[in-house]
C-alpha cells in the first residue's frame, strides 16, 4: 500500500501533467509556472523523507537531461524538459521501478507507431514524393517523419508545420526539406507565408503536394507514459531486469 507522502507526490504530478496537456493540446504552450508548486512539493517531501540518493538521482535525471539536450538545439519544447525534471524530482531513485524511464519510454511509443503510419501515407502517395524537388537537406527522411498535405488543406491547419521549405528558384517549384520543425512561431509563419506567395504567384496549385508534420502535444504522452510507469507491476520488471 502506498503511504500518504507517496500518494501525495503521485496526486501531485498527475494533476500538473493533466493540466498542462489541457493547456498543451488547446495552443501548445504551457506556462513554465505550471511546473513549480508540484516541484517544489516533490522536493520538499523527498529532502523530509531522505529520498534523495545522489547516484540514484543523478541516473534518474538521464531521461530529463535527454530531453533538455534537444531542447536546447531546438527540437523539443522547454515543457517537455520541464514535464520529465518534474517526474524525477517526484520519483528520484531507480528502484523498485525507473519511473523515469518508463515515463519516457512509453511516451515515445504513440510517435513511433506515427513512424509507421507516416510511411504508408507517403508509399500511398510515391507518386508526389518522386516529383518533390529537394535542393537541400534529405528527402528519404519525409516519408518517416511526415505526411503529405494539399497546399490549401496546410494553409488552413493548426498546429501543421512544413518540412518541405519553399526556396525561390524562379519558377519552379523546390524546395528545401528538414526533419523537424522550429520551435519559433514568427518563423514558422514566415515559412507558411512564403508557401501562400507561391500559391498567389501560381507556383503552386491548391491541390498540390507539400510533406508536413504535425505539433504533437507531447505533454499528453508524457501523461499517458507516466500513468502506464505507474501501472507497470514489479514482477513484470523482474523479469526483464532480474536486478530489479
Amino acid at each position: 500500500m502506498l503511504r500518504i507522502e507517496e500518494l501525495t507526490l503521485i496526486v501531485a504530478v498527475l494533476a500538473t501533467l493533466s493540466y498542462a496537456s489541457i493547456s498543451d493540446l488547446r495552443s501548445r504552450e504551457v506556462k513554465e509556472y505550471v511546473w513549480i508548486p508540484a516541484s517544489i512539493l516533490s522536493v520538499t517531501i523527498n529532502l523530509l523523507s531522505g529520498n534523495y540518493d545522489l547516484l540514484q538521482l543523478a541516473l534518474a535525471s538521464v531521461p530529463a537531461l535527454l530531453v533538455l539536450v534537444f531542447a536546447v538545439f531546438d527540437m523539443m519544447g522547454g515543457a517537455d524538459f520541464l514535464a520529465l525534471l518534474l517526474v524525477t524530482l517526484a520519483h528520484p531513485r531507480m528502484l523498485p521501478k525507473p519511473i523515469t524511464y518508463l515515463t519516457l519510454m512509453y511516451s515515445l511509443l504513440i510517435p513511433a507507431a506515427l513512424i509507421l503510419i507516416n510511411l504508408a501515407r507517403g508509399l500511398k502517395h510515391l507518386k508526389h514524393y518522386k516529383e518533390l524537388k529537394c535542393v537541400k537537406g534529405s528527402k528519404t527522411a519525409l516519408l518517416f517523419l511526415g505526411r503529405p498535405a494539399k497546399v490549401g488543406s496546410f494553409l488552413k491547419s493548426r498546429f501543421t508545420y512544413l518540412l518541405t521549405v519553399p526556396v525561390g528558384d524562379g519558377g519552379n517549384a523546390s524546395f528545401e526539406c528538414r526533419t523537424s520543425f522550429s520551435m519559433d512561431e514568427a518563423y514558422e509563419e514566415k515559412i507558411k507565408t512564403s508557401l501562400m506567395d507561391m500559391l498567389n504567384k501560381k507556383i503552386l496549385n491548391a491541390d498540390d503536394f507539400v510533406w508536413v508534420t504535425p505539433g504533437l502535444p507531447q505533454i499528453v504522452f508524457y501523461l499517458i507514459g507516466y500513468v502506464a510507469a505507474l501501472a507497470t507491476p514489479e514482477t513484470l520488471l523482474h523479469l526483464i531486469i532480474p536486478s530489479t
